[in-house]
């Protein structure tokens, strides 16, 4: 993005430390608002140092005159200044005619100044001139031709494709033929640049999001490898004392408790659950020898957490219920008779009938 040219003209009229500070803030602005684009100018907080205040307009009223005899004059002097190579004399001859014009001046002397200013080296000052002639004229082809050349000059190359095809569109130059060459080729290059910096911001995109799924990824497989090195027996199973004569096992020796072992952990039910601390310990014991006792294994069955996998566990062990637990699915009553609706007892006497 340009510097607009009111901004170009107040910054001429600072003290050179504070336009230096004014520049540099504008640049970093610039930097930010475009991503560097070609349009951003790559030399223009150079340039604005480097080049001299720019010549009064007629807009400054307090330099401003309205004599047409001496516009004639000046006119006059300023091509014979540049017929003998002065061209510093020859902007201050056009500068002196443009103060004087009566009227807002023509765009062709806008233009006439701009080219003299672009050959001494201030591409900033003509640009301004250009602007100002396109506003009096925006089909003066020299305005525009002049124009472009200042966008080459500070390497604004689509701009400058832009003005000076329009000019030739207008009033075809023979000399401006290179210069447009100039321009396209790098325009070109500057698109190639960029497209290949915005791929390489692509690809870079792309392989960070690659590396974090890679990395995810990796992750899950040494959790599920952890879980299942963790698993050789279920947690904290490794060396479980009495697995060699397990009740209801009929003393199963280490070879088939090892392929029990092994069905039980083909079962993702039974590993799921045994990820539980409560349902673990419950298992340990049980495989410890130390069988609980059936009031005990009852509650366990009961537990909401426990009883479902223990029951899977149990079944994997051969059906209703381990051994000498006479089915766990539904424990009897413990006691004698626990109410009047008891049926008799086969060969004992209803004592009641005695009375």
């Amino acid at each position: 993005m340009a510097t607009p040219q009111n901004v170009l003209d107040a910054l001429n009229k600072l003290e050179a430390s504070d336009k230096e500070t004014v520049l540099n803030y504008i640049t970093k602005l610039q930097k930010e608002m475009s991503g560097d684009s070609e349009d951003s100018p790559m030399h223009e907080h150079e340039t604005a140092m480097k080049e001299e205040a720019f010549p009064p307009t007629h807009n400054d009223t307090d330099l401003s005159s309205d004599d047409p005899d001496k516009t004639m004059t000046k006119k006059q002097e300023a091509v014979e200044a540049c017929e003998a190579g002065d061209m510093q004399k020859a902007v201050e001859c056009y500068t002196e005619a443009i103060l004087s014009s009566p009227t807002n001046p023509s765009a062709l002397l806008y233009a006439n100044r701009a080219t003299l200013l672009l050959k001494l080296d201030r591409p900033l000052a003509a640009e301004r001139d250009c602007n100002l002639a396109l506003a009096v004229n925006p089909d003066s082809a020299k305005a525009l031709r002049v124009r472009g050349k200042v966008y080459k000059a500070l390497q604004k190359w689509e701009l400058a494709l832009k003005d000076l095809s329009a000019a030739q569109t207008i009033d075809f130059d023979e000399g401006t033929v290179e210069d447009l060459k100039v321009c396209s080729d790098k325009h070109l290059e500057h698109e190639k640049a960029v497209a290949e910096e915005r791929n390489q911001k692509e690809e870079a995109l792309r392989k960070k999001a690659r590396d974090i799924k890679e990395a995810q990824e990796r992750a899950r497989q040494e959790a599920e490898e952890e879980a299942g090195a963790g698993m050789g027996g279920a947690p904290n199973m490794g060396g479980m004392p009495g697995m060699g004569g397990m009740p209801g096992l009929g003393g199963a020796g280490m070879g088939g408790m090892e392929g029990l072992m092994g069905g039980l952990m083909q079962d993702p039910d039974i590993v799921a659950g045994l990820q539980n601390p409560k349902v673990m310990a419950a298992f340990s014991s049980m495989m410890s020898g130390g069988m609980p006792d059936a009031a005990k294994m009852q509650e366990l069955l009961k537990d909401p957490e426990v009883g479902p996998v223990m029951q899977k566990i149990m079944s994997k062990f051969g059906g209703g219920g381990m051994g000498g637990m006479g089915g766990m699915g539904g424990q009897a009553p413990s006691g004698g008779g626990t109410g009047d609706d008891d049926d008799d007892m086969e060969g004992i006497p209803d004592l009641e009938e005695n009375y």
